[in-house]
């Protein structure tokens, strides 16, 4: 059981944490105010990070292909608060979107983060979208043993404390 929210552009989230903490997971993107400099983008995320019950971050640069370039922000400092407090980014595979960009995803595995690969699929037929961020994650090195989507059930449990 898990849900997507907007960080807010005060760093704050969508939904109360009474109903977050009802969640299996928990996905926070932003999805309005893209364009703010890249400390607001840094501390946006940071801030959503932080939740104890946020545990991927959506389309991290938010960038649209040909309609909107990726958000500025501390890749570093982000990549580094992800591997320590176990918080995922997601690769998302919308051809529009190809989110987390593979320079990115290389970036981010020095770091030890973890990823999901997703289809942001709103129709049946867009779940055919997972060989983009497939791509994605190859183009940017990274393995199996990063990508949780690809883990055993067990091992896939036990890091969201499902089970």
């Amino acid at each position: 059981n898990g849900l997507e929210i907007d960080i807010l552009p005060d760093g704050s989230l969508s939904v109360p944490d009474e109903a977050l903490t009802t969640l299996d997971y928990c996905i926070a993107g932003i999805h309005s105010g893209h364009r703010g400099g890249r400390d607001v983008i840094t501390k946006r995320i940071l801030n959503a990070l932080e939740n104890p019950n946020v545990d991927i971050i959506s389309h991290p640069t938010n960038r649209l292909l040909n309609e909107r370039d990726s958000s500025e922000a501390n890749w570093e400092q982000i990549f580094k608060f992800a591997a320590k407090n176990n918080k995922i980014l997601e690769i998302n595979g919308y051809p529009n979107r190809l989110d987390l960009r593979d320079d990115l995803v290389r970036q981010a595995l020095e770091y030890g983060v973890k990823f999901v690969i997703n289809t942001d699929a709103h129709e049946v037929d867009q779940m055919d979208n997972m060989k983009f961020g497939v791509y994605v994650a190859r183009r940017g090195w990274a393995e199996a043993k990063d990508i949780v989507s690809t883990w055993d059930w067990t091992e896939f449990a036990k890091w969201f404390k499902i089970v």
